[in-house]
């Protein structure tokens, strides 16, 4: 392997001088930092980012961890979060937990060894004692994002979550749907509490009365889901419309309805959080929320360089808004329903 002294005998310099190139702790002519990088590239060394923050005391890397980089979400996340932190010089680790707060505190701790300047963190959010598990944790500046976590003093961005209830479920109360099934998450995840709050306002607000036993809690994978709307469609008066809070419950929803030769949105409505692009979608294309992950990562990118510069300002929740793409999963319900 390489070493600095390698590069230094090739480029015929000091290695104080190639240590000062590449560090950029000191000034050294055009012709020198050329002869000293290519004589790099040459030697094939590769400076180790983590003994050059020690020397300097600067990092520019950033962690991010996620629970499932295997939902789009998480990946579309991941691109943008990348793509606005190279836009500030930063660099950027990536974990995913599989929704394990004990793999996520271990990739915490992981980050810390690797000293990174930040962490954005979207949280499992569930646990014993979770929050104050993690607060012991973060050692250094953290925006949470899409999920809050109460007791926990640190910026957050997550997306409108009341007002995506909102646009979708005056949509379909438009369209004259008044029994509107509910398919909830995970009881204390607060993306799946707030949409669920949303939900019900909004009928309250349209004098509408919510039919408790049409919204289902708890169902925040896609068996859960499938197994969901099969018991929904069997009910003597099921309902008109479903809303789903995920993808995973999404394509449950729709597979469950398949299994039973139910017409979306011939027999029911399906309309969808975090919806799919038409692109990446299915048949029927799904109207859903489609959330700004753009803004959510330049949000998050900005607050926590804030607080890497210093920033004492109080913890700030900044909310995105989401914006409704109407597809073809939504129709006015049969008239003999």
């Amino acid at each position: 392997m390489a070493t600095i002294r390698d590069v230094a005998r090739i480029a015929g310099v000091s290695i104080t001088t190639v240590s000062a190139t590449i560090n950029g702790t000191k000034p050294v002519s055009e012709t020198l930092r050329r002869r000293v990088w290519e004589a790099v590239e040459a030697a094939g060394y590769h400076p180790d980012p983590i003994a050059r923050h020690l020397r300097s005391g600067v990092s520019t890397t950033v962690g991010l961890i996620v629970p499932d980089i295997a939902t789009p979400w998480a990946a579309h996340l991941a691109r943008a979060m990348q793509a606005a932190l190279t836009e500030r010089g930063y660099n950027m680790l990536f974990a995913s937990n599989q929704d394990d707060p004990e793999r996520e505190f271990k990739e915490i701790e992981l980050f810390n060894a690797h000293r990174v300047a930040g962490t954005v963190l979207a949280s499992t959010s569930h646990g014993e004692n979770y929050a104050a598990r993690l607060a012991t944790l973060l050692h250094g500046p953290t925006v949470l994002v899409d999920r809050v976590v109460p007791g926990l003093a640190l910026d957050c961005v997550t997306d409108d979550n009341h007002l995506g209830a909102q646009l979708i479920t005056r949509y379909l109360l438009r369209l004259g749907h008044r029994r509107i099934a509910f398919l909830a998450g995970r009881p204390g995840i607060s993306p799946s509490d707030e949409r669920l709050e949303g939900f019900v306002r909004t009928l309250q607000e349209a004098g509408v009365s919510m039919e408790a036993d049409l919204v289902r809690r708890s169902v925040h994978r896609y068996e859960h889901a499938y197994d969901a709307v099969q018991e929904l469609m069997s009910r003597p008066s099921p309902p008109t419309a479903i809303m789903c809070i995920n993808i995973a419950q999404q394509l449950g929803t729709m597979a469950g309805l398949k299994s039973l030769g139910v017409s979306v949105p011939g027999d029911v409505s399906v309309a969808s959080f975090d919806g799919f692009h038409p692109a990446e979608g299915y048949a029927p294309s799904t109207t859903s929320l489609s959330q700004d992950i753009g803004g959510i990562s330049a949000q998050a990118a900005e607050l926590l360089l804030q607080r890497i510069a210093g920033s004492v300002e109080p913890p700030r929740l900044v909310r995105v808004p989401p914006s409704l793409k109407v597809r073809e999963s939504c129709a006015p319900p049969r008239s003999d329903r």
